[in-house]
This record gives structure tokens, sequence and C-alpha cells, in this order.
């Protein structure tokens, strides 16, 4: 089931487990020191959970383990701090008034294929369009293995560009009519 981490009354076993959901996830797997891990995890996830906590919802087992999580911000052009920790950011912000929401998600390795992400993101899309914002978007590398993930929750608008020589693959998804991208 989802849950907002705001919902969650002891919020360091939740941290703990979509830490361990996103290095699981994650290309890179190896770090100089522990400070470059930990500098790694921040780079991708601190804005979330310090300026967005409402939207890091958590999909929790009948057990109560976490497996799967999603790390949203209905603001994207306003996310300022952003603009200097993700890696081409910026690229795409001319696209930002017609989808102006983003998200990562991922889930537990073992627990892929079982419909665990596409909820994530529909209960951030339903939260998304009833804010009345006109769509959502990601950014993947164009040969990523999420892109057909991502075409099948309905991230049909595509914009392919560069970045500092690496091509870059933004997908947006319309959730109420605004401005054309």
């Amino acid at each position: 089931m989802v849950i907002r981490l705001t919902d969650i009354p002891e919020k360091g076993p939740a941290v703990a487990d979509l830490t361990d959901i996103f290095f699981q996830s994650s290309s890179r797997t190896s770090f100089a020191t522990a400070a470059e891990r930990t500098a790694f995890l921040a780079r991708w996830t601190a804005y979330y959970l310090d300026h967005c906590p409402d939207d890091v919802l958590l999909w929790r087992e009948a057990d109560g383990s976490i497996t799967g999580y999603l790390t949203g911000c209905r603001d994207s052009a306003g996310a300022i701090p952003l603009h200097d920790g993700l890696p081409g950011y910026t690229v795409f912000a001319d696209c930002f008034a017609a989808f102006p929401a983003h998200l990562h998600v991922n889930c537990r390795p073992d627990r892929r294929g079982r419909g665990i992400g596409a909820a994530l993101i529909e209960a951030f899309a339903s939260d998304c369009a009833g804010a009345g914002l006109a769509g959502l978007h990601i950014v993947t590398a164009p040969s990523a293995r999420n892109v057909q993930f991502y075409a099948r929750a309905g991230f049909d608008h595509r914009v392919d560009r560069a970045w500092a020589g690496h091509p870059l693959l933004f997908m947006g998804r319309r959730l109420h009519q605004g401005p054309q991208a």
C-alpha cells in the first residue's frame, strides 16, 4: 500500500529502507569513502526529504517492510537547490511549465514487476492532478531500462537533449491541459 513519509511517526527506519533501496537500484555501487557515499545519496534524495516530504511516497508491504519509494517535487522550476546538485537539471527548464512536477521511483530489485512503481506514480499523479498541475516528468538516459516502464505509465511526451556530451531523455505525462512544451 502507498503511504506518505510524513504519515509515519518514526521516520528513521523508513528513511533507512529508502536508502537501502536507493543503493540497490543505483548504477553506481562503489565509493572511495563513506563520506562520498553519503554525499551521493544526499545529491539524489536530500532535497526531497528536506523540502518536499509530503511528496515522498513509500510502498509498504503487508508485513510492514518498505519495498519501494517515490521522491517527488511539484515545482521543478522553483527547486533552485536542485539546479546545482543534479547533472543537467536545467537543460529541460523550458518544459517545466507544461510538466511542472518531477519524480524518481525505485523498488527493491526482487519486488520489481509487481506494480509497485506504477502504484507510486499513480498516487503522485493523483496528488498533482488534485493540485491542478498540468503534468509531471522524469529525466533519464534514452537507452535506460526504465524508458519502457515510464512509457507504460503514460509518459508519452519525449524530448531528447544532451548535457555535457551525455544524451538525456525528458519524458512528460499530461495531467491537465496546460502550457504546451
